[in-house]
């Protein structure tokens, strides 16, 4: 493998899969170097053969998490066994299931995580009796198979019906023999690292679970150890380091906050229904004024009938409201501002920015708003960006 076709996959797979950029050029490196070597927090050096002796850096700011490292091994294990595998003519078409064979590597390498991905794949292209097909499969160890495989099921239209993709799934064994079905009960309070419908199924995949899920938008997520940890959305896997976004959710300090913040970006992105959160720093909230017109405050001197339900259906701060309320009110059109310890300032309200600003109206108000501390932008195609001193410092 060349060092040019190392850096189109690099560039066109593994980048979106960790969020990351590929620097431009290459450094220098001794010939028994480690093939995937993390060269400083915020760079991992990849070389294109064993015994070469120059690397691409891969580069991302904050940092990457040992696990990511680990999915970088395996994305580079994968891209070499196609490489080596398939003639020159082949290998451009064959690279398109690198992310997804990566991640069934990362994932142990089984079989029923391979089968599963590939099946999503077809059903997201396809329908059911005139419906988007949607469906969540989970994968036990320790589970019993009775017979059945998966590859049979496959072939036949009802797999397409036999799960609903929220609170049912089909339990199959890690070699894709089925083993039976689970009805799931949603944790009320919710799980801090998956949206909020997906609690039922992200609560099961505890310990060595496996879960996959598709949905109506042809999106497909992965959970383990209950919480996300791979989706494909737009067309790109993507990886979820979520305590390194979380760290980034600053001002505020206060944890709680934070969480309940990112909680609500998870559940606000697979909504697709979009939303901007502003935070104003410690000290900078009599600013605010030059941010939210007097009538959108809650607390305003002539605040309108909108801001004096929100007032009354609120009544406490953000991490306090259940997280159904929180998702309502960040649907409203409008951006929701906070102060530094989750009182909510505003609700729905329209932020004040610049004439001729770029980019639409969402990433105005969160880039204008992060001026006073943080802004954060769902779009409602599920992208997450946030913005501090009016720059933009991670997307996920």
């Amino acid at each position: 493998m060349t060092i040019d076709e190392l850096r189109i996959a690099l560039d066109t797979y593994l980048g979106p899969l960790l969020s990351a950029q590929i620097l431009p050029g290459t450094v220098s490196c001794r010939a028994n170097s480690r093939r995937v070597a993390a060269l400083e927090p915020c760079k991992t050096a990849i070389k294109a053969h064993e015994k070469d002796v120059e690397r691409i850096v891969l580069y991302r700011q904050p940092g990457f998490t040992p696990e990511e490292l680990e999915i970088t091994k395996d994305f580079v294990e994968e891209l070499v066994a196609i490489h080596d595998a398939a003639a020159p003519q082949y290998r451009a078409e064959l690279f398109t299931f690198l992310p997804s064979r990566a991640i069934a590597r990362h994932l142990g390498g089984l079989d029923a995580v391979s089968q599963i991905l590939r099946q999503f794949e077809i059903w997201s292209a396809r329908t059911y009796e005139g419906g988007a097909i949607t469906s969540s499969i989970g994968i036990d160890p320790d589970a019993n198979g009775h017979g059945s495989n998966l590859n049979e099921i496959f072939d036949q239209d009802f797999s397409a019906v036999i799960s609903n993709g929220f609170d049912t799934l089909l339990v199959v064994t890690p070699d894709c023999e089925v083993s039976g079905s689970g009805q799931l009960t949603a944790n009320q309070i919710g799980l801090d690292y998956v949206p909020y419908r997906l609690n039922a199924i992200a609560d099961w995949a505890s310990g060595e679970r496996i879960a996959l899920v598709l949905n109506r938008l042809g999106e497909q997520m992965i959970f383990r150890n209950k919480r996300l940890v791979f989706a494909k959305r737009r067309g790109e896997w993507q990886f979820y380091a979520h305590e390194m976004y979380l760290r980034q959710l600053q001002p505020p300090q206060n944890r709680a906050l934070r969480e309940a913040i990112y909680q609500s970006c998870l559940d606000i992105s697979f909504a697709r229904t979009g939303g901007c959160i502003i935070v104003i720093r410690s000290g900078s909230i009599d600013e605010v004024g030059a941010l939210v017109s007097d009538h959108d405050l809650l607390e305003g001197r002539n605040p309108s009938i909108k801001a004096k339900t929100i007032q009354a259906m609120v009544g406490g701060k953000l991490q306090d409201l259940d997280r159904r309320l929180r998702q309502e009110l960040l649907a409203l059109d409008g951006a929701m501002v906070l102060d530094h310890t989750g009182n909510i300032v505003a609700a729905g309200a329209i932020i004040s920015v610049p004439g001729g600003s770029e980019g639409g109206g969402r990433t105005a108000a969160a880039k204008k708003g992060s001026g006073l501390g943080l802004g954060v932008k769902i779009s409602e195609d599920g992208g997450i960006t946030v913005y501090k001193e009016e720059r933009r410092i991670f997307v996920a």
